[in-house]
């Protein structure tokens, strides 16, 4: 089984792949799920390097956008300088988070292979994640013409900035940040609104929203999908316009080929 799916030419680091899992299964076979991750990553740590592969344990990089530290980011395992290891000992299988996860540390480490690794349940659980980097390009599309705010027009000129300096690939809060640290370079105002939502007379609190107001009249929501916007942000997007009195809104997606700004009205 494990032949079929790791020895092919075809892929990124075929050997490499396959000693990889063959250390895995080993540290699975004999250990078995129940155990702290720590413990599996020690033991990949011992299996790998007994197979003769250069591992580097937890290593660490910043992400930076003018000069300011948006992250700081932290991988599991880099084997051989070539392929970065995510080890999860979960009771199910990977979540989209954990692919979103790797793939930022791909493009950070500016590698082309990665493999998540579950030793949490019966069977060892593992995926190949490739990964190529994509520049993109930025899409206007709804009502983007019709908007009258200004700060439509820094909000593209921020992104585009970020576009140029990073690409695609991130995770959605890596984004977010950018955004945020580009804006307070551009001089432009932002704030996280606090909202109080209300129904009949009731005020049911007030809250911060994950949206980002900018220069007090345009609302601004950042999301991640491969198919563009979709109905649930923008229907989120219209709530937080709606409590917030602003009459115009962006809702940013970053997508897999292009980031994608819709104009809201």
């Amino acid at each position: 089984m494990m032949e079929n799916r790791i020895h092919n030419t075809e892929l990124f680091y075929p050997e490499l792949s396959y000693s990889i899992i063959g250390a895995a299964m080993d540290v699975h076979n004999k250990l078995r799920p129940g155990w702290d991750e720590w413990d599996y990553h020690r033991a990949m740590i011992d299996a790998l390097q007994k197979r003769g592969h250069l591992v580097l344990s937890h290593d660490r990089k910043n992400l930076k956008h003018r000069a300011v530290a948006v992250d700081r980011l932290e991988l599991d395992l880099l084997v051989d300088d070539l392929v970065i290891l995510e080890l999860k000992h979960i009771k199910s299988n990977f979540h989209p988070e954990h692919y979103t996860q790797i793939i930022t540390y791909l493009k950070r480490w500016e590698k082309k292979l990665g493999i998540l690794i579950n030793f949490g349940l019966e069977q060892l659980r593992y995926q190949r994640v490739p990964f190529t980097s994509t520049q993109g390009a930025i899409a206007c599309t709804g009502h983007w013409n019709e908007l009258q705010s200004e700060y439509s027009k820094l909000l593209a000129s921020a992104m585009d900035a970020i576009l140029c300096e990073h690409g695609l690939g991130y995770g959605i809060d890596l984004y977010k940040k950018l955004l945020w640290v580009e804006l307070m370079h551009k001089g432009v105002e932002a704030a996280k609104p606090s909202l109080s939502p209300r129904l009949d007379g009731l005020c049911l609190g007030e809250r911060t929203v994950d949206a980002i107001l900018v220069g007090s009249e345009l609302m601004v929501m950042v999301s991640a999908s491969s198919t563009g916007t979709s109905a649930t942000d923008l229907s989120y997007l219209k709530t937080y316009m709606g409590q917030a009195d602003v009459s115009e809104g962006v809702l940013v997606n970053v997508g897999n080929s292009e980031i994608q700004l819709r104009g809201v009205r």
